[in-house]
């Protein structure tokens, strides 16, 4: 152990910190490691993900995604409120989801809003799945709503595909709705349709003789 700078006169105190800190400092640790998402033990990467100001945390994800979830959290940050920003968090959920601007829809939508346009039919032709649950479209509500402009106001658009037309199946406007019958949806399926169609705004959805809509599973 390194001799201290205590003085001469220094007290059995003084002396006894200087031992215990003496013996802290010999302990070999890289601190540079709990700030490196690749490095960080995997029970403390929730503190460097806090101390990063990531804006999500899941504890049931792997250890992978959340050591990339915390690499990416500075860069997150950067673009946060841009469309790159709500794109990716797009792309985390489904390669299908698509994002609309106002100005990009047809007719155009009011100014400074945009949709995020879910398929409930896949590429294949595969009805249903994670797509038509309720914790799916509420998680995409919520992640978009933390990426967007504060200004910019969601709208969660779900659609079926049928005999090559798209058409749209649900506005997410309202704050209960309950399922359309159709026979592109999985039979079996039992999603709890009633809490489904919200927006962070939670507005209702009106028919087209503004009546709320409540079409009975």
């Amino acid at each position: 152990m390194a001799p201290d700078l205590l003085p001469p006169n220094a007290t059995a105190l003084e002396r006894s910190v200087s031992t215990a800190i003496a013996r802290d400092g010999a302990i070999a640790f890289d601190l540079g490691a709990l700030w490196n998402p690749a490095t960080c033990p995997a029970d403390l990467l929730p503190w460097l993900a806090w101390g990063l100001s990531i804006d999500r945390w899941d504890p049931t994800w792997t250890d992978d995604e959340k050591r990339a979830a915390t690499a990416s959290a500075i860069e997150d940050q950067r673009h946060k409120g841009t469309r790159w920003a709500v794109e990716q968090v797009l792309q985390r959920f489904d390669d299908l989801l698509q994002l609309v601007e106002w100005f990009e829809a047809s007719p155009q939508l009011d100014p400074y809003t945009f949709e995020v346009r879910l398929p409930l039919v896949d590429a294949d032709g595969v009805a249903g799945g994670r797509r038509v649950s309720a914790d799916f479209a509420r998680a995409i509500i919520a992640e978009v709503s933390r990426a967007k402009p504060v200004r910019a106001h969601l709208t969660l658009v779900q659609s079926l595909e049928l005999e090559g037309a798209i058409l749209p199946f649900a506005a997410l406007q309202a704050t209960h709705y309950r399922r359309l019958d159709t026979s592109t949806v999985n039979a079996g399926d039992t999603t709890p349709w009633d809490d489904l169609l919200q927006t962070e705004t939670g507005e209702p959805l009106f028919d087209d003789f503004e009546a709320i809509e409540d079409t009975p599973a």
